[in-house]
């Protein structure tokens, strides 16, 4: 058990570290340097490639299997999600270590100051541990269903088909022996795959889920501030000789305020810039995914379709989510000045001090795709109608 809110952060970063280790990317490491694990995940990344375009060049000009292309298509999405977290991690490490040490410097600041602070550290870290947990339970559950389908079809029905689609060159599958081989590698590809796109996503996932912290330790503050402003009010109508050292207090914690919303406006900007590519490429890798597997599934073509349709949705929806946690506290620092602070009550300096933050408030962004479009749950469900719409053309074409 921690004894310490900041020793559970250190306690899930520490899950994140071996995580990364295991796939060659410990990039939080201050001692990480490119090693044989990541020589060998790179290779074997650029190996599926090379299988996957032996693959599409047999079903396009060999079979002319163009159901089978979609099909193929499906998984090349992952694969670039993989590799683009993967590069993206290795090249912005040093911003990715600031991160971690600004989330480490604010609980170890928080956890000594009084209960309300305390409580929103724990809320926050409780909130990223438990979406830890799904995140495993739910990749465990998909890994296991996208591998399960071709034994289950092959002992129930008596039918002989592949977890992936990608050929290797030289394996004939329709022999015993070939079919044999051809599926364990793919479950090989499924589980480790599975694995790297989990421990790419765990930080981004535990960085985005720590932004309402900020907001809520803002609302901690104009508590604090409010309090100083009420006991000003108290020794001004008992004309207490304490009033220059409570207005001394709270000048200070204004300031604290304001350094505080600038280091938030700090903090999601490094996030938006160090994470552009990665949620350009999930967002467009996840729309061809989800349009390639419902058409193979309209189309019967693909048994073991809906574990990956669900997993592409559910992604889909993860990510649009965090985006709209984002939105949802720029939004809450905008009603915090609005309705958590006594601002009426303060000197007129401080209310124009306070009123600046609020219009930078008001257009601070949030996360987007390719800085053009919100990721935000609006935009999941417009991507969903569009890719369900393109697929019904599509079926429509070829009728």
């Amino acid at each position: 058990m921690a004894k310490t809110v900041a020793q559970s952060y250190d306690k899930t970063i520490l899950f994140i570290k071996i995580s990364s280790a295991v796939c060659g990317a410990n990039v939080l490491s201050p001692a990480y340097r490119m090693n044989i694990l990541t020589w060998i995940v790179i290779v074997c990344i650029n190996l599926y490639y090379v299988f996957t375009g032996y693959t599409l060049y047999v079903n396009i000009y060999v079979e002319k299997d163009w159901p089978n292309v979609l099909q193929v298509l499906c998984y090349l999405g992952s694969a670039v999600q993989g590799y683009c977290k993967l590069l993206n991690a290795i090249h912005n490490k040093e911003s990715l270590r600031f991160l971690d040490q600004e989330l480490r410097e604010i609980y170890l600041e928080y956890d000594q100051k009084h209960a309300d602070y305390r409580y929103c550290l724990k809320t926050t870290i409780d909130r990223a541990n438990k979406f830890i947990k799904f995140m495993i339970i739910f990749q465990i559950l998909i890994s296991g269903s996208l591998i399960g389908v071709a034994p289950f079809y092959r002992l129930v029905f008596n039918q002989r088909i592949f977890v992936m689609q990608f050929m290797l060159p030289g394996v004939d599958p329709s022999t015993e022996y070939g079919y044999f081989v051809m599926n364990c590698m793919h479950c090989i590809c499924i589980i480790f795959g599975s694995f790297g796109n989990f421990a790419a996503d765990l930080f981004f996932f535990v960085v985005v889920s720590h932004v309402p912290m900020f907001k809520d330790i803002l609302t901690c503050k104009f508590h604090d501030l409010n309090d100083l402003l009420e006991e000003e009010v108290a020794d001004n109508e008992n004309n207490n000789n304490r009033i220059k050292d409570v207005r001394e207090d709270f000048r200070s914690l204004l300031i604290d305020i304001f350094k505080w919303h600038q280091r938030y406006l700090r903090f999601i900007a490094i996030v938006k810039e160090n994470y552009f590519w990665v949620l350009l490429v999930e967002m467009g890798t996840v729309a061809l995914s989800l349009a390639s597997t419902l058409f193979c599934l309209i189309l019967g073509t693909w048994p073991g379709g809906q574990s990956y349709l669900a997993y592409c949705f559910i992604m889909l929806y993860i990510y649009c989510g965090l985006g709209t946690v984002v939105e949802v506290t720029n939004d809450g620092f905008i009603d915090s000045c609005y309705t958590e602070i006594i601002w009426y009550k303060l000197p007129v300096s401080q209310r124009k001090m306070l009123r600046m933050m609020l219009m930078m408030a008001q257009n601070t962004d949030g996360l987007t795709i390719g800085s053009v479009i919100p990721l935000s749950m609006n935009t999941g469900l417009q991507l969903t109608k569009t890719i369900y719409t393109m697929t019904m053309m599509l079926i429509n074409f070829l009728e």
